[in-house]
């Protein structure tokens, strides 16, 4: 009787197994999109904003029809831009200013599909390491008559921003699900991320963005 009982565990438990891999399915290809960024604190002009560009490669696991993780690596571009005037000695001058900070970005995102639909929810945190950061700055006298010593009435300078924060955010987000056939889908969502540090060390500057990212996936294991 107790062998019976345990061979009837045992099979029960290969059968579910069995029944859990034959739903699990993994898809990976090449992601790329664009992001919006906001830029924001004391040390940044209120009015900073722009278009970064985003690429990279997706990983998306479905554990079930409904639940999995979609995780993606890439090359995320933030950029900011704003323009002001001032004045310097009766010398009227316009200025534009350009941001960029580079990260290597992972999302490990929870995945909610809508049962029987093509819509998805995602939720889940963004780690960023920094690549790069500079600020260009491109300096104008409008005032008749008057230039810089180069003889020029326009001149550019680029300032390596130093001690970029890794970066630490939540991203939510929907997005929309295409099978061209059998093992090629076709993905893409829009995301909005909530940075929780400051982009550089000593400086009030914070930084949130939304994201739009689509991807080609091909289906691996069948």
């Amino acid at each position: 009787m107790m062998q019976r009982w345990w061979f009837l565990v045992v099979c029960g438990a290969l059968t579910c197994v069995s029944i859990a891999a034959a739903q699990v399915e993994l898809s990976v290809g090449p992601a790329v999109g664009m992001n919006y960024n906001i830029h924001t604190g004391r040390d940044v002009a209120t009015s900073t904003r722009g278009f970064g560009l985003v690429f990279g490669g997706r990983a998306d696991l479905s554990l079930s029809q409904t639940l999995g993780f979609l995780t993606t690596v890439s090359f995320d571009n933030r950029i900011g831009k704003f323009s002001d005037t001032g004045s310097d000695g009766g010398i009227d001058f316009s200025r534009d200013v350009s941001l960029t900070v580079a990260y290597l970005s992972i999302e490990p995102l929870f995945k909610y599909t809508i049962p029987d639909r093509p819509v998805y929810f995602v939720t889940g945190p963004g780690i960023g390491f920094p690549v790069q950061g500079k600020s260009e700055t491109t300096t104008t006298i409008v005032t008749p008559g008057y230039s810089f010593p180069s003889g020029y009435a326009t001149q550019s300078a680029n300032t390596a921003v130093e001690n970029i924060y890794t970066r630490f955010e939540w991203k939510v987000g929907a997005g929309f699900t295409y099978k061209i056939d059998k093992k090629t889908i076709w993905n893409f969502h829009l995301l909005y991320s909530r940075g929780f540090t400051n982009v550089a060390k000593g400086l009030d500057w914070q930084l949130n963005s939304v994201t739009l990212v689509s991807s080609f996936e091909f289906t691996l294991g069948r």
